[in-house]
């Protein structure tokens, strides 16, 4: 298919629109309780310690339940997961400010109710993957669809936190829940009108182990090496949002406004390169596109290391934020086509809880390495990292052209 006959396909998917609409009000919500949670917390324990356990909860949630729920999205249908994912985290968030308010919240249940949320994450992504593997096998079209799901979830990224932020000052740290809690109702309301329940898998038929997924996901030489450098990425770039706010303390005069236009930098960045995906796939192939893309951030991603100035920093950033949007939803497109059907919800889910373990370990080595050795070494050990991660995907790309996508 060319990519021209791809553009009127993509426009008029319905479905397509509903998951975009879906991720972008879930996500910002998301983001609302990203800094409403900690707030929360804080307030009511007064203890920094509580608020990390409370966090690493829902980080230890992605790993556990992303791993041993693998089949559900399968079992069920990506429908019916994404809509029993919804509703169960608005359940629950609206519920830590009710039993707030009547004093009857231990920590052991909010560390719980965390622990859920991010349980929910590895099965709803991998459901996303489901639905647009509907759209077709051509990876441009995925790519495309992808790069509209990753452009809503960067706006909401960006926006989100510096909404939360006057919220939680107006309507405090309990109300901003209660709107996160709505806004996953709405979503699940979304995904209930625009996927019908005929596009649900057939629930109840035998579903493959969770051995099956990590076997087929490493069969391949491209998905597992696309697939560990997802992973070691991810790592990279939660520990490089974790060490902007130590940047700003020890390079630019203890300013704290300067951790969040580095995030700006990053975040628009970002939302460019995914704006700029659908031009540039029509002269490169989208794995062309992925290896050279990462190869350039990697390089990118090095010049950190310089003793640059603000300036130059935020510039460093948005090409380092331009690259990842623009490699970003090629590299899961290419990885969705090359997995095998029968496998495919279990994969995918597999290396979806992978790749979210990466960015808890992103938070640790920076915050482990940051406080034990400096800032400069943790940012060391970050671009480390995003190199590895370079070299994964230049080694899974090297044979793709002798190897044929497994048939489902």
């Amino acid at each position: 298919m060319s990519v021209e006959a791809a553009v009127p396909r993509l426009r008029g998917q319905p479905v397509l629109r509903g998951l975009v609409a879906a991720e972008l009000t879930s996500m910002t919500g998301t983001q609302l309780s990203a800094v409403a949670i900690p707030w929360f917390v804080l307030e009511a324990t007064g203890s920094a310690g509580d608020m990390g356990l409370v966090m690493g909860a829902q980080w230890v949630g992605i790993a556990v339940i992303g791993a041993v729920g693998s089949h559900w999205a399968g079992r069920f249908g990506p429908r019916r997961t994404m809509l029993a994912a919804d509703l169960l985290c608005a359940s629950l968030l609206a519920l830590v400010p009710l039993l707030h308010r009547y004093d009857c919240l231990p920590l052991p249940l909010v560390m719980a109710v965390m622990f859920v949320v991010g349980g929910c994450t590895a099965p709803y992504l991998t459901s996303q993957q489901l639905v647009l593997d509907r759209l077709g096998g051509d990876e441009v079209l995925l790519s495309r669809a992808n790069a509209a799901l990753q452009a809503a979830t960067r706006l909401a990224m960006l926006v989100g936190p510096a909404v939360a932020g006057v919220l939680v000052s107006t309507v405090r740290a309990p109300g901003v829940l209660l709107l996160d809690s709505a806004s996953f109702a709405l979503s699940a309301v979304i995904v209930w009108r625009y996927l019908p329940a005929d596009a649900a898998e057939k629930a109840g038929r035998r579903r493959p182990a969770l051995a099956a997924g990590v076997r087929a996901l490493f069969e391949d030489r491209l998905l597992g090496a696309w697939s560990l450098g997802l992973a070691l990425a991810e790592t990279a770039w939660q520990a490089l949002f974790a060490l902007m706010p130590l940047m700003a303390l020890a390079r630019y005069d203890e300013a704290p406004s300067v951790a969040g236009v580095l995030l700006a930098a990053f975040g628009g960045g970002a939302i460019l390169g995914t704006l700029l995906l659908s031009p540039v796939l029509r002269v490169v192939s989208a794995q062309r596109l992925v290896v050279a893309g990462r190869v350039a951030l990697a390089l990118v991603f090095a010049a950190l290391l310089a003793p640059l100035d603000l300036g130059q920093l935020i510039a460093c950033l948005a090409v380092v934020g331009l690259l990842n949007g623009l490699t970003g939803a090629p590299i899961v497109s290419l990885r969705l086509t090359r997995v095998p059907a029968a496998t495919r919800s279990e994969t995918l889910t597999v290396a979806t809880a992978v790749a979210l373990s990466g960015g808890a370990l992103g938070w640790v080595l920076a915050g482990a390495t940051g406080q034990a050795a400096g800032e400069d070494t943790a940012l060391a050990a970050t671009v480390a990292v995003q190199t590895a991660a370079t070299l994964l995907f230049v080694f899974g790309a090297c044979p793709a052209r002798a190897v044929t996508a497994s048939e489902g």
